[in-house]
């Protein structure tokens, strides 16, 4: 497996195709024998089913063969290097027609990750991170400078940051990990609190959380499995 800007490249194209064949035509327009419940009470629809197992297909095919993803195919192999896919993150929002939805990768290895993908589909934007840059549509940018906390805190939240910042600006969280991360690259917020993650969102979030420089309340940022299920704060230093 090579991983260079043709890879990215590559995966970008087919990602777009997932896109455009089924995300775009059917979000907001689903029928009810689309849509489940899962035990957790999270929504899955019948295209989130779809989507994994295209890009399974996809991976599988240009050499990943340890995956791990939400649907169906989430046992998590103690494996040191494995592939994760969250195909619809945001599902609730898919749903419900709201534009506000990720297509999340991420490739670790020894508890490091080798790269994640963060990908809007709706408006055929393309993140990633490799060799400890982080990359919009293909080229380099750089992290943001925070004038002012913005973000939705909880109860936790509060609880944590008592004694770290007197003041922020509340702004709701999307239902979408990936989105958050998203609009923390982009400037528009500042922390985000993270109850009950997965490793299929939690790991490409913080692959780029990490090179956003954001602080943490987790004892370390390795991508290992001890993570998951914890209430988690990432947020920048100001």
């Amino acid at each position: 497996m090579i991983i260079d800007k043709n890879f990215f490249s590559d995966v970008h194209s087919y990602f777009r195709i997932i896109a455009e064949k089924i995300i775009i035509p059917k979000i907001g327009k689903l029928n009810e024998n689309e849509i489940s419940t899962k035990s957790d009470n999270s929504k899955v629809t019948s295209y989130d089913v779809v989507i994994e197992n295209e890009l399974i297909k996809y991976f599988n095919s240009i050499g990943y063969k340890n995956i791990i993803s939400e649907e169906g195919n989430s046992k998590l192999i103690r494996d040191s290097d494995y592939l994760t896919i969250d195909p619809i993150d945001g599902t609730r929002n898919f749903i419900n027609g709201i534009n506000k939805v990720a297509i999340m990768i991420s490739y670790i290895k020894n508890t490091e990750c080798e790269f994640a993908i963060i990908y809007d589909p709706i408006a055929d934007i393309f993140y990633h991170t490799f060799n400890k840059t982080i990359f919009k549509n293909h080229k380099q940018i750089k992290a943001q400078n925070y004038s002012n906390q913005v973000g939705f805190l909880g109860d936790h939240g509060k609880v944590y940051f008592k004694d770290i910042i007197s003041s922020y600006e509340e702004k709701i969280r999307s239902r979408s990990i990936g989105y958050d991360v998203i609009e923390a690259i982009e400037g528009k917020r500042s922390f985000l609190t993270v109850y009950g993650s997965k490793i299929w969102d939690l790991f490409p979030a913080m692959s780029f959380l990490k090179l956003l420089n954001f602080d943490t309340n987790l004892p370390d940022m390795e991508f290992n499995y001890s993570k998951l299920e914890k209430k988690i704060i990432f947020y920048a230093n100001i």
